[in-house]
Parts: C-alpha cells; sequence; structure tokens
C-alpha cells in the first residue's frame, strides 16, 4: 500500500491518523481499498485556479499537497481538481448548481462540495446540506468511520 510523505499543516495529524487505520483494515478490506495518489503541486493548483476562475478552499488544498485523488475503503473518495465537478457540469439533484463537487462519502450518494464565493466546504445528503464546514470536519468523519470498521 502506498502512502505519500504527509505534508507539516493542520492537517498533519489526521492524516497521520487515517493512515494508521487503513494500515490496521488492510487485511480486512485490501490493501487496495485504500488508495492515495501522489500529492499535487502547487503549479497543477495554480493553473487549475486560474483556468476555472475558482479557489480551492486552503484546508481541501492541504489535503491535495498529501494525496491528489484518494479512495478510503470507498468510505470517502476525494478529487483530483481534474475531477472536480463544476457549476457548468451535470451534478446529482441535490447538489446545489453553483457548488463545486470534490468528493462522495459513504458511497450512497453523499457529495462533499464548497461555495466557490466562499470557499465554505459541505456536504449534501439526499438533499439534506451540513454547511460551515471545513475540510478538518469532514476528515473527522473518515476517521470516525474508520474506527468503528476496526
Amino acid at each position: 500500500m502506498y502512502f505519500p510523505e504527509i505534508p507539516d499543516n493542520s492537517l498533519t495529524e489526521r492524516i497521520r491518523t487515517i493512515i494508521e487505520l487503513s494500515n490496521k483494515l488492510a487485511e480486512t478490506f485490501g490493501e487496495s481499498a485504500f488508495q492515495f495518489e501522489k500529492p499535487i503541486s502547487n503549479e497543477e493548483i495554480i493553473l487549475w485556479e486560474t483556468e476555472h476562475n475558482i479557489r480551492i478552499p486552503d484546508s481541501y488544498k492541504e489535503w491535495l499537497y498529501f494525496s491528489k485523488r484518494s479512495d478510503i475503503a470507498s468510505m470517502a473518495v476525494f478529487y483530483a481538481p481534474d475531477n472536480f465537478i463544476i457549476p457548468d457540469d451535470e451534478k446529482s439533484f441535490d447538489v446545489p448548481a453553483e457548488c463545486i463537487v470534490i468528493g462522495e462519502l459513504g458511497g450512497w450518494g453523499v457529495s462533499i462540495c464548497f461555495y466557490p464565493e466562499t470557499g465554505e466546504i459541505t456536504y449534501i445528503d439526499h438533499g439534506e446540506e451540513c454547511r460551515n464546514l471545513d475540510f478538518r470536519d469532514i476528515l473527522d468523519w473518515v476517521i470516525d468511520s474508520l474506527e468503528c470498521s476496526i
């Protein structure tokens, strides 16, 4: 199982915890259930933001500096910017048109999004929206879900 180098930022401890739990659960789920791509470069982020005139929230950038795209036992999938679902793209019926979809939780239709005008991260669960989050809150949910699987 491949884990990129852990960056030194506000997500460091959460990333370490996710790696530890992934190692523990690899025997149960299989190593292929935990996929972490190499980090994104700052140049790639700047290029995507410039091309789309959208600023990625800092807390999600911190994750991208660890892993450009990741799948954590299908409990959480986090997209690379090239795979974001942006305002002009077709989205799930319950995702507001202005939201940028950056991932999914649980494999049952929960979209992780952000509002480009504010950088506010939200998740949308079959029409119910939980707002005023940052990416640390999403990772806390992932950690709780992984711990429940041990």
